[in-house]
């Protein structure tokens, strides 16, 4: 089984998440899809055929924290998944490494399973391996890893429509799988689309994709998730 990640960031409104249901929600797969609205679309997806997740979360379950979300109430909502650390929430709302591994707790003590995103940027190509370890340091010294999805994205792939080789693709999968002993799935997220996600889904230790900008073409989504049930 492999994942297939929709991530909407800030994209979408009520007609596009009714539309989107409609077509998603009768394709048949055996892999697992797993859709991530914006915080207000998300009871648009009430009995909905495939798996749900949310953007992010607050690391607390309730509380005087003006603007945040509880990954309490994202339970409610049917989120099974929560997408934590995305390069764009370290780099333009200042996540530390800390405040992510607070939420993985959190959403690791609720039965949520936190995708926990990695990745480096255009400077740090060439350390990139340092860089996965210091963004995982905390939760290689945790017993809880197994219930997460480790996501790598590449800062410098994200929505730029360049992709590394699928020979890197492998090198940094195969780096993270050895890292985390083999106890979590791992997926890879930058620039996936209808043209590559086959050639990337056949890589040995790609386990899933995170998909930006090409989940939000319904038709094309659609077709992805279906060309992706036959690797």
């Amino acid at each position: 089984m492999k994942f297939l990640i929709s991530n909407w960031k800030m994209n979408g409104d009520v007609e596009f998440a009714e539309n989107f249901f409609e077509k998603i929600n009768s394709v048949k797969t055996k892999n697992r899809i797993i859709v991530c609205p914006p915080f207000p679309l998300l009871y648009k997806f009430q009995n909905f055929a495939h798996s749900l997740g949310s953007q992010n979360c607050s690391a607390k379950t309730n509380g005087a924290f003006t603007g945040e979300v509880s990954p309490l109430l994202l339970k409610d909502f049917g989120c099974e998944y929560v997408i934590i650390g995305h390069s764009e929430r370290r780099r333009m709302f200042k996540e530390s490494d800390e405040i992510i591994f607070a939420k993985y707790n959190t959403l690791v003590e609720l039965g949520i399973t936190p995708i926990v995103c990695v990745g480096e940027n255009e400077d740090e190509k060439s350390e990139w391996r340092e860089v996965l370890l210091i963004q995982l340091h905390k939760f290689m010294n945790d017993g809880n890893l197994s219930k997460a999805i480790i996501a790598y994205e590449p800062v410098w792939s994200i929505g730029s429509g360049k992709t590394p080789t699928m020979d890197e693709i492998y090198k940094v999968l195969n780096f993270l799988k050895e890292t985390t002993h083999f106890s979590c799935p791992t997926i890879y997220g930058g620039s996936v689309n209808i043209n590559n996600i086959e050639d990337i889904l056949k890589i040995p230790p790609v386990d899933g994709v995170l998909i930006g900008g090409a989940s939000l073409r319904i038709a094309e989504f659609s077709k992805m998730i279906q060309s992706s049930s036959q690797i």
